[in-house]
């Protein structure tokens, strides 16, 4: 089964999907007018490109197989909002790919028998710098792969469910599946939002117990919060991501109930919802691979897991899962090349183990979305890693200050902390005599 004609990507505006059925590209160059008294002819000034805006024409349509549209009233409700919600996002254009834009209209028209359908019209501006889709390019590359894994798993994942039911698969199987799946998610979610860990990635630097585990090659993080937020304030996120993640649980088991299993597609979005509620409630990258990697390797070990609706529920998970996994990645800083290949083969390994298994279970467009966001991965990882030293063994004398250590090894006495972080010694005034560091 192909998925899209002629390559084009599912569109979706700040992660919300629709159908697409026609496009328009407006852009040209910005000019002054300069006119003279007694002179014909005018001159126009070139000010430089003029910002391009794109209108997009469409539909939604409920339970959409292909882009794992839910219950049209719910659409509607998340296109208007994700319209409506201030400042730039991101949309996946079906040619275009991946592009940073504002929403100034937006338009949904409902006839009166339009209980299942509605046309959208969109118009965007750019706010930022334009990608195109390619899998060879780091960031839109991620995005794209990501979407497309989605959209594979919206399809084969219904027919996985219809084929456990099928095969006489029950619907409280699924229900205890969705459960287990449901309480593992919300267990991960306790972890991102511990708040240790949340209070590692304020603004500042909190020495090296507290720096949190996404540092990168400068040392230095960036921080996902303003200057201005305390610790009362992650005490009301770390609430807030604990409530979306039981509301997407929720979501899920009425889904279960509620679904159609011979043809339904809302199990699968409600999945991917809950796992990607998961990845934004951690705030460190580090965390988010770590936290979707154990999801992935997770096995229940219920009675119902090996049944053929406890393995459908379980592959979609994975696979959902894997997906975020191909956006977190974009986030993460690796701290060294060496540190850039061991994460890239370990994610290459893990896609290709649900790559095998998607291909035996005979679901073709989630094999060839899982390769192409290996690819993606390894040629993002690759790339970034190429420009960060590499690892080494240094031998000194004798034990000496962090400090003197950084000017000495890089001529920059600030990479102190760095070589603490890294080094891990029981006091930066007495670094140990031989130990990994990073080489320039």
């Amino acid at each position: 089964m192909t998925l899209f004609a002629e390559d084009l990507l599912p569109a979706s505006f700040r992660g919300v999907p629709f159908a697409v059925t026609g496009s328009a590209t407006a852009t040209g160059r910005r000019s002054a007018l300069h006119v003279y008294p007694g002179r014909d002819e005018p001159w126009a000034e070139d000010m430089g490109r003029a910002p391009r805006r794109f209108r997009l024409r469409g539909f939604l349509v409920t339970d959409d197989l292909t882009y794992a549209g839910g219950p049209i009233a719910l659409q509607r409700a998340l296109l208007t909002a994700a319209a409506e919600k201030k400042g730039s996002g991101t949309l996946i254009h079906p040619t275009l790919g991946v592009l940073s834009v504002n929403c100034p209209d937006f338009s949904i028209s409902e006839d009166l028998d339009a209980g299942r359908y509605s046309e959208v019209e969109f118009e965007f501006v750019e706010s930022g710098k334009k990608s195109f889709p390619s899998l060879l390019t780091s960031g839109t590359g991620l995005l794209s792969a990501s979407a497309l894994c989605n959209v594979a798993l919206a399809v084969d994942g219904a027919r996985l469910i219809a084929a456990a039911s099928a095969g006489g698969g029950t619907r409280d199987d699924a229900t205890l599946a969705g459960a287990t799946w449901s309480a593992q998610i919300s267990a991960s979610g306790a972890d991102a939002t511990a708040l240790y860990r949340l209070a590692a990635q304020l603004p500042g630097t909190y020495g090296r117990y507290a720096g949190g585990g996404n540092s990168g090659f400068a040392g230095t993080r960036t921080s996902p919060y303003s200057a201005s937020t305390t610790v009362d304030d992650l005490v009301a996120i770390a609430s807030v991501d604990r409530a979306t993640i039981a509301t997407a649980a929720s979501t899920l088991a009425a889904a279960i109930i509620d679904a159609d299993l011979s043809s339904d597609a809302t199990i699968a979005a409600a999945v991917v919802a809950l796992v990607a509620a998961l990845a934004d409630a951690c705030a460190d990258p580090a965390d988010t691979l770590r936290l979707l990697e154990n999801l992935v390797d997770y096995t229940p070990t219920a009675a119902f897991a090996g049944s053929a609706m406890g393995e459908a529920i379980a592959g979609m998970f994975r696979r959902a899962a894997a997906a975020a996994l191909v956006t977190a990645v974009g986030s993460y800083q690796p701290t060294s090349a060496d540190d850039a290949a061991a994460v890239m083969q370990q994610l290459a390994q893990l896609l290709d183990d649900l790559a095998v298994d998607a291909a035996d279970a005979g679901d073709d467009d989630s094999y060839d979305a899982l390769r192409d966001a290996r690819v993606a991965i390894v040629q993002d990882l690759r790339a970034r890693g190429a420009s960060l030293a590499q690892v080494t063994t240094f031998t000194i004398g004798q034990s000496m200050p962090a400090l003197i250590l950084a000017q000495r090894l890089y001529r920059d006495p600030s990479r102190a902390d760095q070589l603490v972080t890294i080094v891990d010694p029981i006091h930066p005034l007495f670094m140990p005599t031989t130990f990994d560091a990073l080489a320039s």
